[in-house]
């Protein structure tokens, strides 16, 4: 159950207009917001904002109000206005981060007719490279890639001088699930964004980390720590279905002043969206 349905289904059960059952549904509210790893800031904004009220309706309304009011500011868009543009995916092993890439090349191809090129510069993961192998087959997306085992910051190089010359739109580039604990690993993705500068300049347009909205704390932690070594330009939530945990991406937007571009859930191509704050309220509520 998702953690602002957990908020509804106490609006629901709550009955009574007796004093004490009204301080009992405000504890529970309470108790809700923060196990959503909203955080305490944004917990305490809230609940200073209902502690005055005295009917679940008015109550109910300041919540989304409130959590509208966060959200909307960070609503994130992707301009086109580079050829080629390049869109580097970054992300912990298990984000869906491969998945993405594969959803934003349909996205950009097949629903807004730009000429894409998928890059797999995941090397050093067996599967990696054939997983978007096979997702540009389907999409029928060229794709380059060195192979597994070449050198992720190579490879991102040489797809972009493959986009520059063979005048591609937009390039997406696929790098490797990185533990955020391991410092030489980290370095080796601020080394291909290095590399995609030397290839184009003013490369990469776009650095978008993809985060899974199940991971609750995590995601603040990963969004901290990638920041510190590559510069986030966004975020997409992956797997998104108002997880009793994505609370947390209210937080971290909140926190780090990081749009959030695109929401993905199902394992379909076409399950991925730009992010609506509108629509992410009406989801989780």
């Amino acid at each position: 159950m998702g953690w602002l349905s957990s908020i509804k289904e106490i609006f629901s059960i709550h009955k009574s207009s007796s004093n004490e059952e009204f301080i009992s549904f405000k504890e529970k509210i309470k108790k809700v917001l923060y196990e959503a790893d909203l955080g305490p800031k944004i917990c305490e904004e809230i609940i200073d904002e209902i502690k005055a009220s005295d009917d679940t309706e008015t109550i109910k309304t300041k919540i989304e109000q409130k959590l509208f009011k966060i959200i909307k500011q960070f609503e994130g868009e992707i301009k086109i206005d580079k050829t080629p543009y390049v869109i580097v995916l970054l992300g912990v092993n298990g984000s869906g981060k491969t998945t993405t890439a594969a959803k934003l090349a349909n996205y950009f191809k097949n629903e807004h007719g730009k000429k894409t090129l998928l890059c797999g510069a995941d090397t050093f993961r067996a599967a990696a490279v054939e997983q978007l192998k096979h997702w540009a087959d389907k999409l029928d997306c060229e794709f380059f890639s060195k192979g597994n085992g070449a050198d992720p910051a190579a490879t991102a190089y040489e797809a972009v001088q493959k986009a520059v010359k063979e005048k591609f739109e937009v390039l997406i580039i696929d790098t490797g699930g990185r533990l955020h604990t391991q410092q030489g690993l980290m370095a080796e993705l601020a080394k291909v964004n290095k590399a995609i500068g030397k290839s184009f300049s003013g490369a990469p347009h776009q650095n978008l980390l993809v985060v899974d909205s199940t991971q609750g704390q995590n995601i603040h932690n990963q969004v901290e720590i990638f920041n510190n070594f590559i510069e986030l330009t966004g975020v997409i939530l992956s797997k998104f279905d108002g997880t009793a945990k994505g609370g947390a991406i209210v937080r971290t937007l909140q926190d780090f002043k990081k749009p959030l571009m695109f929401i993905t859930s199902g394992e379909g191509v076409r399950d991925l969206g730009k992010f609506d704050a509108n629509k992410f309220i009406g989801k989780i509520w």
